[in-house]
Formats: C-alpha cells, structure tokens, sequence
C-alpha cells in the first residue's frame, strides 16, 4: 500500500497518534475522542490494518483496536506524536 495514501489523510495520522498515547481504546470511544463519526472512523481503520499498521480483537460485542508492536510502527507513531507537539 502507497505510504503517501497511508499517511496523507489527517484523521489517519491522528489515529495513529491516539492509539500510541492509549496503547489499546474501543472503536466508539475512539471515534468519540476524535469527533469523527463512526462510519468513517471505520473506513480510515480499513486503510491502516490494510496497511499492518492497527490490529483489533473483540471482547465480546465490543472491538478494541491498537497499534501493531513492531519497532518501526511504534517508532512512525512516536514520530508523528512529537511532531504534532511542534
């Protein structure tokens, strides 16, 4: 999958951030503390477990999404957390 596409929409890269700050949240709550709707929300997730950057399970009826824990994934992530900080 081509990176630009990956990381040129704002709401994926803000994605990205959250889910390095909290480590692991459920896709409502996400889509809640980014104010986007869910439908959405949905659709730029699709793009990043395409990509083998976000990976989810379920507990239940409710899905808990994450970062994938690979070294260069968590090091993009903290990248774009500092960079937003500046």
């Amino acid at each position: 999958m081509d990176v630009d596409f990956v990381l040129g929409a704002k709401a994926r890269v803000r994605i990205i951030r959250e889910l390095y700050k909290l480590s692991e949240i459920n896709t409502t709550d996400l889509a809640r503390r980014l104010g986007i709707n869910y439908s959405l929300l949905e659709e730029h997730l699709r793009v990043l477990r395409e990509a083998g950057i976000v990976e989810e399970h379920r507990i239940g009826r409710i899905r808990l999404v994450s970062l994938r824990k690979e070294p260069m994934i968590l090091e993009l992530a903290r990248i774009l957390s500092e960079l937003a900080t500046k």
